[in-house]
C-alpha cells in the first residue's frame, strides 16, 4: 500500500506549480495580443498607393479665336538719343557712357515699344475715349474757376459774372509770346482724366456734356473751362493741301506744326486772336456760319503736330464742329450751294458715334463717313 505522505507531497507540488504556469501562459498571450494589435493598426493606418486613372477622352468643341489687333508705328527711331550720365559727387569713379537706345517706338499713345493694343471702341464719346487707339489727339481739361489745389479761384467768377479774366487768360495762352504753353494753365485745376479724340464733332448741346466726359460733372459749373488736345496726324500713302472749316461755341482754334490755321471761336463782342480768316461760308453749320481756315500741306508718310483748343465761356450751349476740305476735290452741294464737306477724323468712327452725330445734326450738313482718314501710324 503506497505511502499516504508521499502522495500528498506530489499533489501539493502540482498545486504549488500551477500559479507559475498560468502566469507564463498569460504573459505569452499578452505578448501575442500586443503583436496582433500592432499588426492590425499598421495595416489599417498605412495608406494604399493611389493609382492615377486618366479621364475618359471626349471631343472638345473647336472655337474660332480672333487674333489680337495691334497698331505698329512704322518709324521705330527713338525721339531722343541717350545722353551721357556722370556723377556729381567728388568721387574717383569714371564717367558712365550709356550705349544708344534703339528699337523703341514713340507716339502711339501710351503703348510700349511702339505697340498699342486696340482700345474698346464702344467707349468712345464725342469728346474722346479713355484709351488711345494710336491715331488720336490727347486732351487735357482745365476748370479755370478753381486753382490747382482745388480751391475757388477768386479772379474767375462763375457763370453770369464778369468775363474779362477768362478772355485775358485765353488771349495770354494763345499769344505768340506764350505759344500755347501749358505752363500758362498750370496754376488752374486740371482733371485727372485725359481723353483721346479721333474727331471733333460736337453738335450743339448743353455745355455740361464736355466736363462730364472728363469725369467732372459733379464737381463744377460748366462755364469758364478749356480743353487742350495735342497729337500727330498725317497720310500714309499720299500728300495734299488741306484746310479746316469749323464752328466753335465758344472756343475752337487749330494749329498745325505750331502755326494757327483756324480760329472759329465765337465770343460776344470780340475774337480771341488777330488772325484773319476768310468770310464765313457755310450757313448754319452749328448755330452760326462756319469759318474757313488757311491751307496747309501734308507730305506722304510725314506726320505733323496738330493742336486744338476748345472751351466754354459763360455756360449754356456748347459746340465744336470741325470739317476738312482738300484742294482740287469737287464735293456735292447742299440746297444753298455750299459744299458738303467730310468730318475731320483719324480713324473710322464706331457705329454708335456715327449714330449719335446723325441724330444731333440736320441731314446733309456734312459727310460723316467719307473723306480722308488722317492716320499716320
Amino acid at each position: 500500500m503506497p505511502d499516504s505522505n508521499s502522495k500528498r507531497d506530489r499533489v501539493t507540488g502540482l498545486i504549488k506549480g500551477a500559479p507559475t504556469a498560468v502566469l507564463v501562459s498569460i504573459g505569452i498571450h499578452v505578448v501575442l495580443l500586443l503583436l496582433a494589435t500592432v499588426f492590425v493598426v499598421v495595416n489599417i493606418v498605412k495608406p494604399e498607393p493611389i493609382a492615377f486613372v486618366p479621364p475618359e477622352k471626349f471631343d472638345r468643341p473647336k472655337m474660332n479665336l480672333r487674333k489680337l489687333r495691334v497698331k505698329v508705328k512704322q518709324d521705330t527711331k527713338p525721339k531722343r538719343s541717350a545722353t551721357r550720365i556722370t556723377s556729381k559727387t567728388p568721387t574717383a569713379m569714371p564717367d558712365i557712357q550709356l550705349p544708344p537706345m534703339t528699337g523703341l517706338g514713340g507716339g502711339l499713345g501710351e503703348g510700349l515699344g511702339g505697340f498699342q493694343v486696340m482700345a474698346d471702341l464702344s467707349q468712345i464719346t464725342l469728346m474722346g475715349g479713355a484709351q488711345s487707339v494710336g491715331n488720336d489727339l490727347v486732351g487735357s481739361f482745365y476748370d479755370l474757376k478753381r486753382l490747382k489745389s482745388g480751391i475757388e479761384n477768386p479772379k474767375m467768377p462763375e457763370r453770369g459774372a464778369n468775363q474779362g479774366p477768362f478772355r485775358l487768360l485765353l488771349e495770354e495762352f494763345v499769344s505768340e509770346e506764350n505759344n500755347w504753353d501749358d505752363k500758362i494753365l498750370d496754376p488752374y485745376y486740371r482733371a485727372p482724366k485725359k481723353l483721346y479724340a479721333s474727331c471733333f464733332m460736337v453738335p450743339v448741346m448743353e455745355s455740361s456734356m464736355a466736363p462730364s466726359k472728363f469725369g467732372m460733372s459733379d464737381q463744377m459749373v460748366a462755364s469758364y473751362w478749356l480743353a487742350h488736345y495735342k497729337g500727330e496726324i498725317g497720310l500714309k500713302d499720299r500728300g495734299g493741301r488741306f484746310r479746316f472749316v469749323g464752328d466753335g461755341d465758344n472756343i475752337l482754334l487749330v494749329r498745325i506744326n505750331g502755326e494757327l490755321v483756324l480760329d472759329a471761336t465765337y465770343l460776344y463782342g470780340g475774337r480771341v486772336t488777330y488772325w484773319q480768316t476768310p468770310e464765313p461760308r457755310r450757313d448754319r453749320l452749328g448755330i452760326r456760319n462756319a469759318y474757313v481756315g488757311d491751307w496747309f500741306t501734308l507730305e506722304p508718310g510725314v506726320p505733323v503736330t496738330m493742336e486744338l483748343l476748345t472751351g466754354e465761356e459763360p455756360g449754356g450751349d456748347y459746340a465744336m464742329m470741325l470739317l476738312i476740305e482738300e484742294e482740287g476735290v469737287e464735293y456735292p452741294e447742299d440746297k444753298r450751294g455750299n459744299p458738303i464737306l467730310p468730318m475731320f477724323k483719324t480713324m473710322e468712327l464706331p457705329p454708335h458715334l456715327v449714330d449719335e452725330i446723325k441724330y444731333r445734326t440736320p441731314e446733309d450738313s456734312f459727310d460723316i463717313t467719307g473723306g480722308p482718314i488722317f492716320e499716320i501710324y
